[in-house]
């Protein structure tokens, strides 16, 4: 999805930015969960489903990202 320009390093603002993204992905992806435990309607549940799936799928390219970045592997 992304290209690393060569041997580029993440600057702290970045890294700071990069958290802040990925607390926020976490935050919408529990209150998309909530609503669709919470809903009475099938295909709000459906949808709201389908975007914490989104935000789940984004907080971990924010993080594979972030350990290619650092060349933190497991």
């Amino acid at each position: 999805m992304y290209s690393n320009q060569g041997n580029q390093q993440i600057s702290g603002k970045e890294l700071l930015y990069v958290a802040d993204t990925l607390k926020n992905e976490e935050l919408l992806a529990k209150l998309c969960v909530q609503g669709a435990v919470n809903s009475q309607s099938q295909s709000l549940k459906q949808t709201l489903s389908h975007l914490s799936q989104e935000r789940l799928q984004n907080i971990s390219v924010l993080i594979n990202t972030l350990q290619q970045q650092s060349g933190i592997t497991h």
